[in-house]
């Protein structure tokens, strides 16, 4: 009796968790979603809660994320954010090798080409350091131009590739992140340093060292690899004067998102607001290059090249 008594009561706090997981979802996204008002919640809710009766929470907040209509939204269940957040008991042997944030590659006629990686590590200083060391370098070769080559970059944290590039950026409002309500939260450079919402980044001190030169012209290289984060920092370039993009569309994630914990233990990565460029344009989907090409470094080349030349 005590075994029936006990599984009962499990069974019901997991079926409370799963209807609170659920709801938490649903309040969550009609409140702050950045796509909230294009939903008819009343009939998401209604639908939501019958496929949960009969398929499951997990079915049942993938549709609710569905009905949102954008790519960036995600569900990581309770076992799979256990996972995701939870150290390993013991170091995992020969781990596959992450790229470094910034590689100098082959100079292209002479323009220093510099690749930007995804990037996601508790080492946000030793990684911003590393974007400036390497701009430092690439512009000591040359001060006609400079070619960065994002196209390769999936995303992770922005902040280090932004502040790593900061003197390549014009002063003032960079860009911002619009939410549902139109409420933005700027970005800025002041004097090298960049802010965010008002405040200077906590990363702006370690960065002390700035490059000898600054390049005359700025081609970014793009592609449907480029997303996420990889999409935000060259969007914060978008407008400035000597700024040409190169290659393909990108991938069409450079919204931000807002992490909640979900009572079952699961993760929501909720979309919350657009990145909007210095002059006001709003990225719902994705970044479209000045040129397309399938040959993006050769033709920045050129057109890097070509300014030099006037």
């Amino acid at each position: 009796m005590r075994i029936v008594v006990a599984f009962w009561l499990l069974a019901s706090m997991g079926a409370a968790q799963a209807a609170q997981s659920l709801d938490t979802v649903i309040a969550s996204a009609q409140e702050r979603a950045y796509r909230s008002s294009h939903v008819d919640w009343p009939q998401v809710r209604a639908q939501a809660e019958s496929i949960e009766r009969t398929q499951g929470e997990d079915a049942a907040i993938a549709y609710v994320l569905r009905a949102l209509g954008d790519k960036h939204t995600f569900y990581r269940p309770p076992a799979a954010a256990a996972v995701a957040t939870v150290a390993p008991a013991r170091p995992i042997r020969d781990p596959m090798p992450v790229p470094a944030i910034a590689v100098a590659r082959p100079a292209q006629q002479g323009i220093p080409v510099l690749r930007i990686n995804a990037w996601s590590g508790q080492d946000q200083p030793a990684a911003a350091l590393r974007v400036r060391d390497a701009l430092i370098a690439a512009l000591a070769q040359s001060d006609c131009g400079l070619i960065l080559d994002f196209s390769a970059n999936t995303g992770g944290n922005m902040w280090p590739m932004v502040t790593g590039l900061a003197p390549l950026l014009s002063q003032g409002r960079l860009g911002a992140f619009r939410d549902a309500k139109g409420v933005e939260t700027p970005i800025e450079n002041r004097d090298g340093a960049i802010y965010y919402d008002g405040n200077a980044h906590f990363l702006n001190p370690s960065l002390s060292r700035l490059p000898p030169r600054l390049p005359k012209s700025i081609a970014f290289v793009i592609g449907p690899r480029t997303a996420s984060s990889g999409e935000i920092t060259p969007i914060l370039f978008r407008g400035q004067a000597g700024v040409r993009y190169f290659g393909a569309p990108t991938a069409g994630y450079s919204t931000a998102n807002t992490t909640i914990r979900l009572p079952n233990g699961g993760l929501l990565a909720l979309t919350t607001a657009a990145t909007v460029d210095r002059n006001g344009q709003a990225y719902e989907h994705e970044l479209v290059p000045d040129v397309r090409t399938e040959e993006p470094i050769a033709q920045a080349a050129q057109w890097v090249a070509a300014q030099c030349r006037r």
